[in-house]
């Protein structure tokens, strides 16, 4: 069995989230993706650490970031650790960076930079705010960039209540995906020309993109989606959500006006199917709160897994609103491979990267154990041409860290 990316080198100089995990897509498919991060590790190392997140001892973030990929634990400050980053960087693929670009200045890993040591590298930049404008070497996190500035913390706010939070990373994972996305153009641009290519893109481009129907109602002069609350929702067929006796919620999309008979059967509410209130599209849509009470009222009879049965057994189109814990022990997503094991722990589950490809021959890569800060410093180094002596005063300066 082979890889698709086998063969591909990819140098990492980025911490944090939405990088990292582009990178982490790339390894799943067979890259090799040397990580270049401080002697102290990438900061989201110790996200299980930051106050409001999950407690646990495990550093859980890292198994999303980091896994399957090589450390080399560079002090880029230093003349010498910016000598071996363009060592490595002088035969890759792919490199790739979410360092501001001020610090790729100071630090000599601009595009131009990598450019010189090799033209037919495709240079991949992710950032908050994008190339131009502004507000483009303004810092940015998913939770700003992504979330706020893009209307979607707007759009998400319910109706006469306070702003909610973004899911941590919930942005950045969402940019990672397009960042890979403009890798593999930049990789099949160089397969196809021979040459290199500076790609990217930008948290704040990708909030847009996620917000694009609103974005675009909006840029054709149509007004903001009017909010509404939960009983309010004015189709109650197609995104209405419904709260049932055991507090639970589910959520009904029914595109199709012909599949409403199916919702009024799940239940035996043979009542329904004459009221003249309801009958046509238009008139459900004219009595939509009255709907709505009926549908919730005969939901809140029953309790989640009732309601579950009845609606698969008739071929209702919906989704109970699940807890992060239960998709864990989701069988559906258990039967896609979505929680793959993680090879060298205890039984450690991750999240599988959304990128799927089929082939004769071809399979993704099993998720590795995450490597130690440095661990793989020595090794690289080494081949690099450096003898131990060399590595060993590199050490001493600080200019490099060693495993520990």
């Amino acid at each position: 069995m082979s890889k698709i990316l086998e063969g591909i080198k990819v140098v990492e100089v980025a911490s944090m989230a939405a990088a990292p995990s582009a990178t982490v897509i790339l390894a799943d498919l067979g890259a090799e993706v040397i990580k270049v991060e401080p002697p102290m590790g990438d900061l989201w190392r110790y996200g299980n650490q930051v106050a409001g997140m999950p407690p646990s001892k495990i550093p859980y973030t890292t198994y999303i970031q980091n896994r399957t990929k090589k450390s080399v634990a560079l002090n880029l400050k230093d003349p010498k650790a910016q000598e071996v980053l363009a060592k490595l960087a002088a035969d890759c693929d792919v490199f790739l960076t979410n360092s501001p670009r001020k610090v790729q200045q100071a630090l000599k890993h601009t595009y131009d930079d990598i450019k010189a040591i090799n033209p037919n590298v495709v240079y991949a930049w992710i950032n908050g705010f994008g190339l131009e404008g502004p507000d483009k070497d303004a810092p940015g996190f998913d939770m700003t960039a992504w979330y706020a500035r893009s209307g979607m913390m707007e759009e998400l706010r319910p109706k006469d209540s306070d702003p909610v939070p973004l899911p941590v990373g919930g942005g950045d994972l969402n940019t990672a995906t397009a960042l890979f996305g403009a890798v593999m153009a930049g990789l099949y641009h160089r397969e196809r020309t021979g040459q290199g290519s500076f790609v990217s893109t930008s948290l704040l481009n990708n909030g847009i993109w996620a917000n694009s129907s609103m974005m675009q109602a909006a840029l054709v002069g149509a007004p903001a989606m009017q909010k509404f609350h939960r009983t309010e929702w004015p189709n109650p067929i197609s995104g209405g959500v419904y709260k049932t006796k055991d507090s639970r919620y589910i959520i009904i999309v029914e595109l199709n006006p012909n599949n409403v008979d199916n919702l009024r059967d799940a239940f035996g509410a043979d009542y329904l199917k004459g009221d003249e209130r309801f009958t046509t599209p238009e008139l459900r849509a004219e009595n939509s709160t009255e709907l709505f009470a009926e549908m919730q009222k005969i939901v809140g009879e029953h309790d989640l897994t009732e309601v579950s049965k009845r609606l698969k057994a008739f071929g209702v189109n919906f989704s109970v609103v699940q807890t992060t814990e239960e998709c864990t022990r989701d069988e559906h997503m258990i039967a896609n491979g979505c929680f793959p094991e993680v090879e060298g722990t205890d039984g450690i589950r991750t999240i599988d990267s959304p990128i799927q490809i089929q082939g004769n021959g071809l399979e993704k890569v099993k998720p590795q154990n995450p490597p130690a800060v440095g661990e793989h410093t020595v090794a690289q180094l080494t081949a690099l041409g450096y003898s131990e002596e060399e590595i060993k005063a590199m050490a001493e300066a600080h200019a490099i860290g060693l495993p520990r």
